[in-house]
């Protein structure tokens, strides 16, 4: 076979390349307006109260199996695995918890239980760590953070307390080295996800603490910042137990920041944040935002959070959803107002 002899400048085919990057661009531009149609259409606020069971069934689908088949597994027996003292600091009994609730798939965290006793009206509360973190850094075990005393001021609120660990913890800090985008990835292969998993998890052990004498089903909430807030608002639109939450640092535009564990196929066209918070209505959600966040800021949270309030406008329940801006960082907000909103509706 005869060797191509011809060569030329790699700047002469630039204007090609620059041709072929501008009309992928242009085809994902439109695509995005006719999601946002599509969105608007999808889930209506007229007729949402009506059929909300119905989209968080859809809901659940999207973000994969197993959660998909919540409704299925949910009657499997969660298996404690390990139960162990870890400490009584004088007001809280200090427990780590360990279970199986699916076939060898395990959820670990660390329980609070109050000295005092519990009464029919203590709440029940998930602390959910963010990223790069653990269950022992939001409850102050090392000290400061950005979680401002997260664990803490929920027990504060005479809560019993769950601290559960997913995988995002900082491996440069705690080892036990993961890729969790290469985990997302394989996870969507088999009809999953990284979130599908969690949340299911999250649920499952949800379904356990149910079952003992110092969780009321009826006075369950969830509280966490960051990736804990994504958390807080995924597991709280999947499971209606959950009667109050608190997502800090994370309700935002998920057109503008699609991470890779934050998107699904077909998501702008059906859930993106504000329609995710619509299933919760009309159960009570809480929002904050730093003005100085360096991930997102607040102006993003700002727009998401009115989609958001249409939703629960139109179920009759405007004033069931709030949000708390500061002139903060990344961090929870170290002033009361929306965790005061938490607590009194859980």
């Amino acid at each position: 076979m005869a060797e191509l002899a011809f060569t030329e400048d790699k700047a002469v085919s630039q204007p090609y390349r620059a041709g072929y990057l501008k009309s992928v661009q242009e085809y994902l531009s439109r695509a995005q307006a006719e999601s946002a149609a599509k969105r608007e259409a999808f889930m209506p606020k007229e007729t949402l109260a009506e059929h909300r069971e119905e989209y968080r069934t859809k809901y659940r689908a999207m973000l994969g199996r197993p959660l998909a088949d919540y409704e299925t597994l949910k009657n499997t027996p969660v298996r404690v695995v390990e139960d162990s003292f870890v400490a009584d600091d004088g007001n809280f009994e200090i427990r780590r918890l360990k279970l199986d609730v699916l076939d060898g798939f395990t959820m670990y965290g660390v329980l609070f239980l109050p000295d005092s006793g519990v009464t029919k009206d203590t709440p029940f509360v998930i602390s959910q760590h963010g990223g790069w973190g653990t269950p022992e850094l939001c409850s102050d075990f090392f000290g400061d953070s950005n979680y401002n005393h997260q664990t803490r001021r929920v027990l504060s609120r005479g809560a019993v307390v769950f601290a559960p660990q997913l995988l995002l913890w900082n491996v440069e800090n705690y080892g036990d080295p993961y890729d969790r985008q290469a985990f997302d990835a394989a996870l969507k292969q088999v009809g999953s996800s990284i979130t599908a998993l969690e949340v299911f998890g999250l649920m499952r052990c949800l379904d356990y603490f149910v079952t003992q004498p110092y969780c009321n089903p009826d006075h369950i909430g969830m509280v966490g910042l960051s990736y804990g807030g994504f958390y807080t608002l995924m597991t709280t639109a999947a499971d209606p137990r959950i009667r109050s939450a608190y997502a800090s640092c994370s309700f935002i535009d998920k057109i503008k920041h699609n991470w890779f564990d934050w998107t699904w196929q077909d998501s702008a066209d059906t859930f993106l944040d504000a329609e995710i918070a619509a299933l919760i209505a009309p159960r009570h959600i809480a929002f904050d935002a730093g003005d100085n966040d360096n991930l997102f800021g607040s102006e993003s949270t700002k727009s998401e959070f009115a989609r958001a309030k249409s939703y629960f406008a139109a179920q009759g329940v405007e004033d069931h959803i709030f949000l708390k801006t500061f002139p903060g960082t990344h961090e929870l907000c170290p002033t009361d107002e929306a965790m005061d909103f938490f607590a009194s509706h859980l």
